[in-house]
């Protein structure tokens, strides 16, 4: 303990989270948070139950004022854990962490103590965001899971630089209408000690496991208490890790409803305070992108997203834009919505002609927003209940922006080579990087279009772990050379410059007449079809160029064929996570 008394306490409540802890903790540490001393603050972990509770030990290299406890009388729910651990807090300023799984951003707990510092009565919130592609327990019904976020995780260095965090992680459900709108629960909370104690804490009604509603009832009576003012802080939060969580990462409704019901029992309806509230920042450069592109691709009005597009773009901003919002697809989703709603039907009603198509009904609102956000980080593949997207493209709008900086910057820094992508589906990819490279004027590289063009083949070496995507299994992934080559007529950019390689990447890619490459995207899914792709074409990236993974993060295969290759080859350039899948290094 450190002789000088504390000005905050933190209290952080754990159960069975020994993979996840450790990161929360150096994320609260005094090497990873910033503005904020050792002597500062306090951190108190209350464990509730786990077979092996963590020890203080284990963290002495952190360097940190800590303390464990191990709460003697667990229960389902984590709330009498929580109140245990406020009568231990010795700061004047407490807050509670309700799951030690969500990591903090590198800026938070001093935000929030000089955020508590402009009003004596303040409840000071912070946002929330998931880890990964989006709600967790959507994205674990499709496969991810905690290797999956690990190599998220370790592809960002996000111990050195934690604001790309926001990187990876889509808001919560719950603040999906972004920075400014009211919360119905802050999952780090912080109130003068005093407050805490006026409101009793938690409310031990609550017996829900993981607490249920609580969280949220604390927030409502805060924020009811006479005098309170809520403060929310902006450019910081936390971030959830996976870790089959009692709500996060629940699978089953049933879980929620549950919660629900409890909580018009105790206080016989859900509440949302949306009273006047105060904002504290800064918002850093990543934290604002991440809130632009949350807002885009959720279908705000235009106006609730002015400030996420430059003004006067010229034409070929412009251009580019709008091929992206076609190459997804992005322009006719209740299109999509209403030919998804057909599936399973024995016969087409008469009104889908003359109302469903055309303007979807207020039933399938949720489904048109559900699909827009998955085709805005390239989700379709993971959506069970939908056939393939009707876009040109699966790999989302941040993959497609970063595959235009790439290509842009490789002809910005003088790059020899040419452009190619390795697996290419309905050509979404390759049509954008021609696009740029026609728009940049540039008559001397060719953009190469390698793919079977009859699906994929089926999974030919032990590390495939019988992963079969083949035609016979996946026939929407077979798109002919004859349907790519028409989309490159269609949008204007077929010509001499667009040249095909068309056969499995084993048969063809070692002999094929590209030269130098100053961008190479490989998307073949398998372990094979990606080793054969990094050992037939990775020497004749120049240096400078872009190796971009599609399915680095998505699929294990994929990450074992790129680990392979890398260490085999001695590559130290670090991975770079694009979003919750896409990976790139650049050549060194």
């Amino acid at each position: 303990m450190s002789a000088k008394s504390p000005e905050l306490s933190l209290i952080v409540i754990s159960y069975e989270m020994a993979r996840e802890l450790p990161r929360t903790l150096y994320s609260l540490s005094p090497r990873y948070q910033q503005g904020i001393a050792a002597a500062d603050y306090e951190v108190i972990v209350i464990d509730n139950g786990s077979r092996h509770p963590p020890r203080v030990e284990d963290f002495a290299h952190l360097g940190m004022n800590l303390r464990i406890h191990s709460f003697p009388n667990p229960t389902p729910s984590p709330v009498r854990a929580i109140n245990h651990g406020l009568t231990l807090a010795a700061a004047p300023l407490v807050g509670v962490n309700i799951d030690g799984a969500r990591m903090a951003s590198p800026g938070l707990l001093d935000a929030c103590r000089r955020a508590a510092r402009t009003d004596p009565a303040a409840v000071v919130t912070t946002l929330s965001f998931q880890l990964g592609p989006g709600p967790q327990w959507l994205n674990m019904q499709h496969g991810y899971d905690a290797a999956w976020e690990d190599r998220l995780l370790d592809g960002i260095d996000w111990r050195n630089n934690g604001y790309r965090l926001f990187d990876i992680s889509p808001f919560v459900e719950n603040t999906s209408r972004g920075w400014f709108a009211p919360l119905s629960e802050s999952n780090l909370l912080f109130m003068r000690r005093d407050l805490w104690q006026d409101l009793g804490g938690y409310d031990p009604a609550f017996e829900s496991p993981g607490g249920g509603a609580a969280n949220a009832d604390l927030l409502v009576r805060a924020l009811d208490h006479p005098g309170t003012h809520q403060v929310t802080v902006l450019g910081e939060g936390v971030f959830h890790q996976i870790h089959g969580g009692t709500h996060t990462n629940a699978a089953s409704l049933d879980v929620y409803k549950n919660a629900a019901r409890e909580y018009y029992r105790l206080r016989g309806r859900i509440r949302v305070v949306d009273a006047e509230r105060s904002y504290f920042g800064p918002v850093s450069r990543a934290a604002a992108e991440t809130y632009h592109r949350q807002i885009a691709s959720s279908g705000a009005a235009p106006s609730e997203v002015a400030t996420a597009v430059r003004v006067g773009p010229d034409a070929g901003e412009r251009y580019l834009r709008l091929l992206k919002a076609v190459l997804l697809n992005e322009t006719g989703l209740e299109t999509e919505v209403a030919l998804d709603a057909l599936r399973g039907m024995k016969e087409v009603p008469a009104a889908f002609w003359t109302d469903t198509l055309y303007d979807v009904p207020g039933q399938l609102a949720l489904a048109l927003e559900e699909k827009r956000r998955a085709r805005a980080v390239g989700l379709d593949t993971m959506t069970a209940k939908a056939g393939p997207p009707l876009g040109y493209t699966m790999i989302g709008r941040r993959r497609l922006d970063h595959l235009e900086w790439c290509v842009t910057t490789a002809l910005g820094d003088g790059v020899a080579g040419d452009l190619m992508e390795c697996g290419v589906w309905r050509g979404g990819a390759c049509l954008l990087m021609k696009a740029v490279l026609d728009l940049s004027g540039g008559r001397d590289r060719n953009v190469w279009v390698a793919d079977s063009f009859v699906g994929l083949p089926p999974p030919s070496q032990p590390e495939d772990q019988d992963l079969d995507l083949s035609r016979e299994h996946y026939p929407s992934l077979a798109v002919s050379q004859h349907r790519v080559e028409r989309a490159f007529a269609d949008f204007g950019l077929l010509d001499a410059r667009v040249r095909f390689v068309p056969g499995f990447f084993a048969d063809t890619l070692a002999g094929c007449a590209v030269e130098q490459l100053a961008v190479l995207r490989l998307d073949g899914d398998l372990y094979s079809s990606t080793l054969q792709a990094l050992e037939a074409l990775y020497d004749r990236v120049s240096p400078g160029g872009f190796i971009i993974i599609d399915d680095y993060g998505g699929l294990g295969q994929c990450a074992q064929a790129v680990d392979a290759f890398r260490s085999a080859r001695g590559i130290t350039t670090p991975i770079t996570m694009i979003d919750w899948t896409g990976a790139f290094w650049r050549k060194s």
